[in-house]
């Protein structure tokens, strides 16, 4: 017995002199770049054309793709109008209704060209939060040391601050190495880039333009977000998640008065497919993207966090547990479900012969379309509950390089103009326009410099969307270094 414990007392110090080995062995991925000093914006007069710009009801529709076109319309007649020298100097082609895209040409044809894309449309308000809000969802006032509505974040502000970069290169007689193009799509947030992405890639196609690097909105700077780092952390996204919606339906083809009902209805039936599925989500794992992430991180972190990230061959079931605990991070671990949408009855005393459900799906590199229509079809394990192909289905995105032209320029550039931050690589769990614009890149990345605290992320798509005058500024100046490294 004595012979067994002193064994493994032995195999313990070794682990942990291992552990601890690696641990103080780690190295920091975060070079030393001296900030570059401040010009002088003219900031007043580009707050107020971000502020003119919220107060567009760009709202696009899954249904109508005419919604709002007034709006939209108006939205880029301001942008005609606020720009000048860009609208002078860059050739601009129109696509759909109320997509275009500026080209920039630059001085070395030899040179790939970048993409710089964003997006004009926005969701729509809730109704039933309007008195929640602080300030009206489409006033874009300017109030407090913030610019409020609906956009402000996402994604008017990388619009506008991309083009505030333009102009003011432009007046300066500035004319890049390499062209440099600028999307803006009108349909993000609805119909996944059909009228406005993925129109102007397959022009892009057509042409044969493909991209040194394409960056897109994504990943954000995160300020208390990670535990462990106190610093503030811009996360560049290097990876986006599939997308996949499917519909479950029951039909049992007859109803009844609810005085009798039968053992199970319609909406019971429904209602313990999705209990099941919520009670078996996708388990968790630590992939190449997550794994690169903690690899940049952890040199940054205190020791103890320091100690787990160093050694996730030990300590990775801890951290599983500890990033599981957070919405925001366990959503990073797998492919996520989420029901979204269910309905079913008309009237109290009448029993619906049918109900359906919406279950959204956000797919983990590793995992594709098929394999959750095969794992739901084995949750569910019902023939009366029927899932309906999907009508629009994006693979997870490839894993872009961070050893690349495209993400040291990235990289550069913040560090330039927000000294502040610790930069990582990192995977971007909501869709963005980049699932359709890595088909003409030989790099996509997914950033734009939105400073995101915990309260923070709840404004995204909810009550009280904002940001903040110097975070903004913020932004135009990372856009203004980024153009200008992209020369090299």
């Amino acid at each position: 017995m004595k012979k067994y414990f002193i064994l493994a007392l032995s195999v313990l110090a070794l682990v942990l002199f291992l552990t601890l080995v690696r641990t103080f062995l780690v190295k920091s991925f975060q070079t030393k770049i001296t900030p570059v000093p401040k010009e002088n914006l003219q900031l007043e007069a580009a707050l107020q054309r971000l502020s003119a710009g919220v107060r567009f009801k760009t709202v696009s529709s899954l249904s109508d793709t005419n919604a709002n076109s007034n709006e939209f319309t108006a939205f880029n007649e301001h942008i005609r109008k606020s720009y000048p020298s860009l609208e002078s100097k860059l050739k601009k082609t129109k696509v759909s209704n109320f997509s275009f895209f500026y080209e920039w040409e630059g001085k070395n044809p030899n040179l790939k060209p970048i993409l710089l894309c964003t997006h004009s449309d926005v969701v729509d308000v809730d109704p039933s939060t309007i008195s929640l809000w602080t300030h009206k969802p489409f006033g874009g006032e300017i109030r407090d040391g913030f610019v409020w509505g609906r956009g402000a974040w996402d994604d008017k502000s990388s619009v506008f601050a991309i083009l505030e970069s333009v102009e003011i290169l432009i007046k300066k007689g500035y004319v890049p190495e390499r062209s440099i193009f600028i999307a803006i799509g009108q349909d993000e947030e609805t119909i996944y880039g059909k009228l406005g992405a993925k129109a102007i890639m397959e022009i892009f196609k057509k042409r044969n333009i493909r991209f040194e690097y394409v960056l897109d909105e994504g990943q954000i700077i995160a300020e208390g977000l990670i535990p462990g780092i106190e610093k503030p952390i811009a996360l560049i996204g290097i990876a986006g998640k599939g997308y996949l919606s499917l519909e479950l339906e029951v039909d049992l083809k007859e109803g009844g008065h609810s005085s009798m009902p039968p053992k199970e209805t319609a909406i019971g039936i429904l209602s313990s497919g999705l209990s099941r599925m919520e009670e078996n989500p996708f388990p968790l794992s630590l992939g190449e993207v997550q794994r690169t992430t903690f690899e940049w991180l952890a040199p940054e972190m205190n020791f103890g966090s320091r100690w787990i990230m160093s050694n996730l061959w030990l300590f990775g079931p801890i951290l599983k547990s500890r990033l599981s605990e957070k919405n925001s991070t366990r959503a990073q671990l797998h492919t996520t479900s989420a029901v979204t949408k269910i309905s079913g009855g008309f009237k109290d005393n009448v029993l619906p012969a049918s109900a359906e459900a919406t279950v959204n799906f956000r797919i983990l590199q590793g995992d594709s379309h098929r394999g959750v229509l095969n794992r739901t079809e084995k949750i569910l394990n019902d023939e009366r509950i029927r899932l309906i192909p999907p009508d629009t289905i994006f693979e997870p995105s490839s894993v872009s390089s961070v050893h690349s032209v495209g993400f040291e320029t990235i990289r550069r550039s913040i560090q330039e103009t927000i000294p502040d931050v610790i930069v990582a690589p990192a995977i971007v769990s909501a869709y963005t326009d980049s699932l359709h614009y890595g088909a003409v890149a030989d790099n996509a990345y997914r950033f734009f410099p939105v400073r995101v605290k915990p309260d923070d992320v709840k404004r995204f798509h909810g009550i009280d969307e904002r940001i903040s005058i110097s975070n903004y500024e913020e932004m135009i100046r990372f856009y203004l270094r980024l153009i200008l490294n992209s020369s090299n």
